[in-house]
């Protein structure tokens, strides 16, 4: 892709069963052919489905916020402000930086650029 285009930001997002420690160390292996900065990873925790993939697939989510570097509780246009907090207080212990974001809110989605800007600034990559 870096051959043929160079773009700002690439957005990967795989499937629900790689956590992030592997997804990391496959970005690490493209350093081989070409440069580029491997900016933070961010998973995805869905709001409003929380409950049921935290009780079913616990390991999972823990393997896949573990070595992420923001953890995004998506949807929280639908999800009450006490829902959002407990499940920030579930994350907490396998998580610093847990925000719930909304894609129909712009403000939220610059918010979350914000955050990896700041991620970017602060050296560590």
């Amino acid at each position: 892709m870096k051959r043929g285009h160079d773009p700002d930001w690439l957005i990967i997002e795989p499937s629900e069963m790689v956590v992030s420690k592997e997804l990391r160390d496959v970005a690490a292996m493209g350093l081989r052919d070409t440069r580029y900065d491997i900016g933070p990873l961010i998973a995805l925790v869905d709001g409003p489905d929380f409950d049921f993939i935290w009780s079913e697939r616990r390991h999972l989510v823990q393997g896949q916020i573990d070595d992420a570097d923001i953890v995004v509780i998506s949807q929280a246009d639908v999800i009450p402000t006490e829902k959002q907090d407990a499940i920030i207080q579930t994350l907490a212990p396998f998580a610093e930086a847990i925000f719930p974001i909304s894609a129909r809110r712009p403000t939220d989605v610059a918010f979350l650029f914000d955050r990896i800007n700041g991620f970017e600034a602060s050296g560590r990559k």
